[in-house]
């Protein structure tokens, strides 16, 4: 009996400690976006939906921290009136402004492409997590005030105000580092400081202290705005700035620069973030303008705080422009990428929620025929949540159908299995607070659990033997 339970025990730890390399990993969160349908820019637009069909495919999405797919909606739609009319319409999305490309975005006309603008919206509530059976709102007539031509108008600043740009050649003499530093007092009430290059930062009260660490020869920038202020320079060899050192040389020059000259000039023209053309010269202005006017609020910012902009979450709309003829019908498509949530803070597997916006639609005259098609992954073949009930056919895709438009928002979770057992929220509950480990100490867990059984098994079998 010893030898046996001996042994069964030596079988558990090689089991154990041989699973650590195939052990799932712990609990991750990765937050998407919902999507919205088109609206019109136009309250009294004629225009009317008679049918939309919405097609989500994820079956050659590519894996990131969720599972990415192609979204395809197209609407059929009537201008009932004999008149012709240029409908302004508005999709929102959410996106970050260096990922997207004009090859992820298709909007077309009776199969012809339709142009279209990019405007740039306010960023969205990236880190945390959304609360259970939240309703999603989307404020959409502030997303509309977004969507403008006008130029910012900052508190602190104005865009042709003309700044005093420092250019500061730094160069070591030697192989060796240099932390090269500017010391300046700052009246935020008269003055405003934007600097470029420089990755230290310190302030006490109106006492600054600014650095960056230098192998090379480097150009660092200080732009003030106001008042001018005296810089203090000194260079130091180690790294909390007590050991000075003359183991360099350093030129400064100045000029007279425009704001938003020099603002877009650090938005194009930088090695941190590059944005495609997609987006206009005022879209561009706005968006970083308005950051920097929130920093100058305390009176100093950094290029790099701004540069920090393009990698936020935020809302982007594409307006565009369709024509429709007298009494004529017209099929509209917008295609693009989608993405959604990753969840397995609860579950075994992770949960891929999807969201899309519908209410929008409801900005139109009339909308009718609600067809929706959903080409689930592999990884997650089944809906096990959705906030309207889908049929599920052959090749793992589901459809359903509305005569209008549902009293909610969609949103649809996929997963790995057609439902979630009791199991997998127990292995989702140990993964919680354990990570990593938790299959770890999960299995041989269950293996003991196992052993103990079989073990009294045994002992109860042996005992009626006993009595025989």
């Amino acid at each position: 009996m010893k030898r046996l339970l001996t042994s069964l025990i030596s079988i558990i730890a090689v089991i154990s400690f041989s699973g650590v390399i195939y052990a799932n990993s712990g609990p991750v969160f990765w937050k998407g976006y919902p999507s919205a349908n088109i609206m019109s820019l136009d309250e009294n637009s004629p225009i009317l939906i008679e049918r939309e069909d919405l097609i989500f495919d994820f079956s050659n999405g590519a894996f990131d921290y969720t599972i990415n797919g192609k979204t395809t909606a197209n609407y059929y739609m009537v201008n009932p009136t004999n008149k012709q009319q240029s409908v302004h319409m508005a999709f929102p999305f959410v996106g970050r402004l260096p990922e997207l490309s004009q090859e992820d975005i298709l909007i077309s006309a009776d199969g012809v492409p339709v142009l279209y603008d990019v405007y740039i919206g306010d960023v969205v509530d990236y880190y945390g997590h959304p609360e259970d059976d939240k309703e999603l709102n989307f404020d959409f007539e502030r997303i509309i005030k977004t969507v403008t031509n006008e130029p910012y108008r900052a508190e602190n600043f104005k865009q042709d105000q003309i700044g005093k740009l420092y250019l500061i050649e730094v160069e070591p003499t030697t192989d060796q580092r240099i932390n090269f530093s500017v010391d300046f007092e700052l009246d935020v009430d008269k003055t405003k400081v934007l600097t470029n290059g420089f990755n230290r930062f310190e302030r006490h009260g109106g006492n600054i202290k600014i650095a960056s660490g230098c192998y090379k020869p480097e150009v660092l920038e200080i732009f003030v705005l106001g008042e001018d202020i005296d810089l203090i320079m000194n260079a130091y060899s180690d790294g909390q700035l007590t050991k000075k050192t003359d183991l360099f040389t350093h030129k400064i020059s100045t000029k007279d620069v425009e704001l938003r000259s020099y603002l877009m000039d650090c938005v194009k023209n930088n090695d941190y973030i590059k944005l495609n053309a997609m987006f206009s010269d005022i879209q561009l202005y706005n968006t970083y303008s308005k950051a920097l006017d929130s920093y100058l609020t305390s009176g100093y910012s950094s290029v790099e705080d701004l540069l920090q902009q393009g990698s936020l979450q935020r809302i982007l709309i594409l307006v565009y422009t369709v024509d429709f003829p007298g009494n004529a019908e017209k099929k509209v498509s917008v295609c693009y990428n989608i993405s959604g949530t990753m969840d397995r803070r609860e579950t075994a597997d992770a949960l891929y929620t999807y969201d899309y916006i519908l209410n929008p639609a409801q900005n139109w005259r009339d909308f009718n025929n609600l067809n929706i098609k959903i080409i689930a992954p592999e990884e997650a073949p089944h809906i096990v949540k959705s906030s309207i009930e889908f049929t599920k056919g052959e090749n793992n895709v589901y459809t359903a159908f509305l005569e209008k438009l549902p009293e909610y928002d969609l949103f649809f979770t996929l997963y790995s299995k057609d439902k979630i057992t009791l199991f997998d929220k127990i292995r989702g509950k140990f993964q919680r607070p354990f990570g990593y480990f938790a299959m770890l100490l999960l299995y041989p867990i269950g293996l003991l659990i196992a052993v103990i059984i079989i073990v009294m098994v045994i002992l109860k079998i042996k005992n009626k033997l006993r009595l025989k």
